[in-house]
C-alpha cells in the first residue's frame, strides 16, 4: 500500500478525531473521504468547474439532506 504524508489544519484534524469511533481508524476515515469524493466528483464536473469547491459541497450537503428527509419520511409512513 502506498503510503501519503499530508498537512492538515489543526481545527479539521480535530474534528476528524472527535468523528472517529472506538477502534476506527485516521488512514481508514480519510480513505473513504477520498473515495467518496472520486465518486462525487465527475457528477458535480457536469455542473461545476474543478476550483468552485464551495459550491460543489454546498450542492452535496443539501442534495444528501434531501434525500436523507425523503427516506425518513418513507420510514415514518411505513414505506
Amino acid at each position: 500500500m502506498a503510503r501519503t504524508s499530508l498537512s492538515l489544519p489543526d481545527e479539521l484534524n480535530e474534528e476528524i478525531e472527535r468523528d472517529l469511533s472506538y477502534g476506527d481508524s485516521k488512514s481508514e476515515w480519510i480513505r473513504h473521504a477520498i473515495r467518496l469524493r472520486q465518486q462525487v466528483d465527475p457528477i458535480l464536473d457536469e455542473v461545476y468547474e474543478s476550483y468552485q469547491r464551495e459550491e460543489r459541497i454546498d450542492l452535496v450537503v443539501h442534495a444528501v439532506r434531501e434525500e436523507v428527509d425523503r427516506r425518513k419520511d418513507e420510514i415514518d409512513n411505513g414505506n
